[in-house]
């Protein structure tokens, strides 16, 4: 599905999101606080944007990701030594134990639908004391939960039809809401063995970063 889409990936989502999405990878940037001669592990990199604000820190980044047309857009986007795409699942990833400073992963978790598993890989992938920054969408409560609810079933899809697959851009609604609350996605970092979680709500809790660690 994601290779089908690659091609309207980076305009889709800055389009649907209002330009949002640029907000919330620098708030994962700013919360991963990756430094020069760290390594990144960038899951679910996709076309590369998140690894992009990474490299600006100086750090080395590997960007992992299942689908071949992503990482050929990424590498085309990327031409840095410090950048490594790699095709390969979050479920046995291709890395030693404990390769990695920092864990970032934006948009992608709500994908692997073995969550449990892939926060296993994660764990064993990061460095005793590194860090994990995940960035996931939410349903938002209160008021705005039914507003959100119809442009994600009705308005989304019904755009995305005029510029990729619909089928795509349906799943994401339906991914949206199969998903874990923050508060059972907490309690899913603490049993894969992450401390000091810290989940930050973005754009009327549409939108979480979810930051914790690796003991020492």
């Amino acid at each position: 599905m994601f290779d089908d889409i690659a091609q309207r990936y980076d305009f889709l989502n800055h389009l649907l999101s209002f330009g949002q999405d640029y907000y919330w990878r620098r708030v994962m940037t700013r919360e991963l606080a990756a430094s020069g001669g760290e390594y990144i592990l960038d899951l679910a990199a996709g076309t590369g944007d998140s690894s992009l604000g990474f490299l600006r820190s100086g750090a080395q980044v590997s960007g992992l990701d299942l689908s071949f047309n992503m990482l050929n857009l990424a590498r085309k986007k990327i031409p840095d030594g410090r950048f490594v795409p790699l095709q390969g699942s979050a479920y046995a990833m291709p890395f030693r134990d404990n390769s990695f400073d920092a864990v970032a992963c934006a948009f992608g978790i709500r994908n692997m639908h073995e969550t449990p598993k892939a926060l296993a890989e994660i764990f064993r992938v990061t460095k005793p004391g590194g860090r994990l920054v995940i960035l996931e969408f939410s349903m938002p409560a209160g008021w705005f939960r039914p507003i959100y609810r119809f442009y994600l079933k009705s308005v989304l899809p019904a755009i995305a039809t005029l510029f990729s697959k619909r089928s795509a851009y349906e799943y994401l609604g339906d991914s949206i809401e199969a998903f874990p609350n923050p508060e059972a996605f907490r309690k899913l970092l603490s049993d894969a063995g992450f401390v000091r979680c810290r989940q930050i709500p973005l754009s009327l809790g549409t939108v979480y970063a979810h930051r914790a660690e690796r003991p020492l």
